[in-house]
């Protein structure tokens, strides 16, 4: 496997882009990395433009390659199918989930201050491919 064939995985198995970055860093921030640095293949996080010390390296592509797979797989991978100023919308997305079989989690976020939350609802992983079939828009919102 080589970084081509890695992305093409990652994306297959339903894994959110925003929590890794492969080949180049780019803006990447939050997020897991694996880039070449002219002499290994590195995994690293950054954060906020910080790289943190490498958790793997190697010299091989195909090693690294099948390392962040595995290290990104482990990871829980949420995808935001909603976002909404009202609690009943976001509840009717819920429940038109549910009724296609699709699992989901909602929250709160106080977007504009206390005063002003916004409702999110999240599937997870390869749910994600079953809501983008159902909804117009990702994400969904009022």
């Amino acid at each position: 496997m080589n970084i081509h064939d890695l992305e093409q995985r990652l994306t297959a198995e339903g894994c959110n882009p925003s929590n890794y970055a492969i080949g180049q860093r780019g803006p990447a921030s939050d997020a897991y990395c694996l880039t070449h640095n002219g002499k290994e293949w590195q995994v690293y996080y950054t954060e906020r433009g910080s790289d943190q010390p490498p958790i793997f390296s190697s010299t091989d592509e195909q090693q690294a390659c099948e390392y962040f797979f595995n290290f990104i797989m482990k990871m829980r991978h949420d995808h935001c199918v909603g976002f909404f100023r009202s609690k009943p919308a976001a509840d009717a997305l819920q429940a038109a989930l549910d009724d296609h079989g699709i699992d989901s989690r909602q929250d709160k976020i106080p977007y504009g201050g206390f005063s002003d939350p916004r409702y999110r609802v999240f599937v997870t992983g390869k749910a994600i491919f079953a809501a983008r079939d159902i909804l117009e828009q990702i994400p969904a919102n009022d």
